[in-house]
């Protein structure tokens, strides 16, 4: 797997990719330093993953240079590793099309499970930043899929896994699968958590 880390401070790439190497040794890790170094890596080298801090000399507005990446590239997931932890930073990052949000003073555990999340195709910002924003629903609807979105409303009615699977077409098995994906993703270990959280994050209708 090939998982880009951008930031212009030489040391915390290097103590970060530290860190991270034992829990993911399969990541070949690339570098950059600035938004020029981003475009251009990008535009050479097929990546799986780019995490990207915000404040990076480039030619445009972070918001601008990340457009371009998810309009260049849609398939590439972008995550933000970033100090800022704005809530309208955090919206119009996701508004962007970014994957994930993770804030620097994170911990290892959390990293971890980001990076596991992002890879597995959902999104990822830490509940933290949900409960520091003003408007948590744009942000809370950013870490569930549309299917997942779904499946949660089922789970709201009471429908089983079987019930859940019938209505949307789909094995009991990938029922299952999504639903431990959103007990990640909402950082709750029973069905009845997830209900209530993500009533609180305005999920559910």
């Amino acid at each position: 797997m090939r998982v880009l880390l951008a930031d212009d401070h030489v040391m915390f790439r290097e103590a970060l990719i530290m860190l991270m190497g034992a829990a993911f040794p399969q990541i070949e890790w690339y570098h950059a330093n600035s938004w020029y170094d981003v475009h251009a890596l990008v535009a050479r080298q097929p990546l799986d993953l780019a995490l990207l801090d915000l404040n990076m000399p480039g030619q445009a507005p972070w918001s601008d240079e990340i457009q371009q990446l998810t309009h260049c590239f849609p398939a590439l997931p972008l995550c933000i590793l970033s100090a800022n932890s704005h809530p309208d930073t955090i919206r119009l990052a996701f508004q962007l099309g970014i994957k994930g949000y993770i804030p620097k003073l994170a911990e290892a555990g959390q990293l971890q499970q980001a990076l596991v999340m992002i890879m597995q195709g959902n999104s990822y910002i830490p509940s933290q930043l949900w409960e520091r924003s003003h408007n948590e629903t744009v942000y809370a609807q950013s870490t569930l899929t549309r299917q997942q979105q779904r499946i949660m409303q089922y789970m709201a009615q009471g429908d089983s896994n079987k019930q859940i699977g019938s209505k949307l077409k789909v094995t009991e098995s990938t029922v299952k699968r999504h639903i431990h994906n959103i007990f990640q993703t909402l950082n709750v270990k029973n069905r009845v958590d997830a209900i209530n959280t993500a009533r609180q994050h305005g999920l559910l209708h």
